[in-house]
């Protein structure tokens, strides 16, 4: 029998190669289209309202529905990855994001040929059905970067690649306030739409199966192209085996969300899906309702949308900077920090008042924290659990903090349709971000016993 091959201590032991840059490129395309196809109903709610002769707030079905299909599809779509492999799904959920985006731009005439059917509610269905498929992204997109990086340079490498998320989003404010004032605001969607088809090519051309995948597979003969792609100089055995020695034994057979609470991982589960809810509270209702709430400060269209765009620049600063932090300080520090800050930060933001450059930055260092925290967030939670249930795990996370994070996204169109004042509602939106810090600091307490009850055990094992 050949000797077997812990995948993990390779990866580990060479330097970070230009392969595993280009994985970490594709990731962060799958970041990129979330980012520029979630945002852009945000950024066009403003003109459709006024096309449409909608009331304030009255989008916020369409906003939640989006949200629930994003929860739904992280649920249900991103645990797929672990039984039919990472890139496939990938690949198949981007090409159907395009296909929804494009039917947003018909929503009047599907409106028209379904006769008494409103065109809100045929743009609610539609962003919900867009939502399966995004869902999935996200948690994959840090999946797959998680997979092939070294764990020394881990959080550098799975944060850089979440800044896909805030340069789609950061996009596609720039792309709404120059092509809605002169095409209309169909002609984001259709821009979106070409975006995430050349995505999808891209994709399908240059992304691999996760190596690791690969390993649980038993696919030898891939997972040797992938490492000696990895470093040209490597060479094995004709008889060799590959394992993942660290995460014990791998059941790839079906899908165990079960195993999210068993092997004494249900405080971990618990901790880190609250987490992810109290961050996702923040950042929904500001993603959703920044475009708009801005533009309530009585700054022109233009500015309005830029200084909401801010917050997607703040966040690629954050994702960057607390990438290299995490990795250095570890997540939880990190974490627990950036939760706080984010909470101060988003209630600034009501303090800031109508002029430009004041709002901007206030709602810049709010995406700084929030959105920083909400990638760092997906790489910690990608470290929690072995290879065979990652993709359910952290698709998990992101869809039940979703799904509770809807009452955010309802309660701010509430209280603009009654008229409540900016100042209060940053207040209360800012307070998940305090409680998010506490589910952090317990998170780590609980690792660290973890961690020193199996240290404990250590010599009782040998001696047995």
């Amino acid at each position: 029998m050949g000797r077997t091959i812990d995948v993990a201590d390779i990866i580990d032991s060479q330097k970070l190669s230009l392969y595993q840059c280009v994985i970490a490129f594709m990731a962060w395309i799958t970041l990129f289209v979330d980012g520029v196809d979630t945002q852009s109903l945000a950024y066009v709610g403003p003109a459709i309202g006024r096309d449409w002769h909608l009331g304030r707030g009255a989008l916020g079905p369409v906003f939640s529905a989006g949200i629930v299909g994003v929860a739904f599809g992280a649920i249900f779509v991103g645990p797929l990855a672990d039984r039919f492999g990472r890139k496939r799904v990938i690949v198949s959920t981007v090409t159907y994001v395009a296909l929804f985006s494009l039917l947003v731009t018909q929503v009047p005439a599907i409106s028209a040929l379904l006769g008494g059917v409103s065109r809100v509610d045929v743009l609610m269905v539609l962003r919900f059905l867009a939502g399966l498929g995004l869902g999935a992204l996200v948690p994959l997109g840090v999946v797959i970067a998680n997979e092939f990086a070294p764990s020394r340079r881990r959080g550098a490498m799975v944060t850089m690649m979440g800044c896909g998320y805030a340069v789609g989003s950061a996009l596609g404010g720039i792309v709404a306030s120059k092509l809605i004032p002169l095409f209309g605001w169909p002609s984001q969607f259709y821009a979106a739409t070409a975006m995430t088809l050349v995505m999808a090519a891209t994709l399908a051309t240059w992304l691999p199966e996760s190596v690791r995948f690969l390993t649980v597979r038993g696919r030898t003969r891939e997972i040797i192209a992938i490492l000696r792609r990895i470093n040209p100089q490597l060479s094995f055995a004709t008889d060799a085996e590959f394992a993942l020695r660290r995460e014990g034994e791998q059941d790839a057979s079906r899908l165990r969300p079960g195993k999210l609470f068993s092997d004494g991982r249900a405080p971990i589960t618990t901790l880190i899906w609250l987490s992810f809810f109290m961050n996702l509270l923040a950042l929904n209702y500001l993603n959703n309702w920044l475009p708009t709430l801005t533009t309530e400060t009585g700054l022109p269209a233009g500015e309005a949308l830029r200084a909401a765009a801010a917050l997607q620049f703040g966040g690629m600063l954050g994702i960057i900077t607390m990438g290299f932090l995490s990795d250095r300080f570890g997540f939880d520090r990190v974490l627990a920090t950036a939760f706080v800050l984010g909470g101060i930060c988003i209630s600034l933001i009501g303090f800031a008042g109508g002029d430009f450059y004041p709002l901007a930055a206030a709602i810049f260092t709010a995406g700084f924290f929030n959105i920083g925290s909400q990638i760092t967030l997906a790489a910690f939670a990608a470290t929690l659990y072995p290879t065979s249930i990652r993709s359910i795990g952290v698709s998990w996370a992101h869809g039940f903090a979703r799904c509770g994070s809807i009452v955010s996204v309802l309660f701010a169109g509430a209280m603009l349709a009654m008229h409540w004042p900016l100042r209060t509602m940053y207040l209360l939106v800012s307070i998940p971000m305090f409680f998010g810090c506490l589910w952090i600091v317990l998170l780590a307490q609980k690792r660290a016993r973890a961690g020193r009850d199996a240290t404990a055990l250590e010599p009782r094992s040998a001696a047995a």
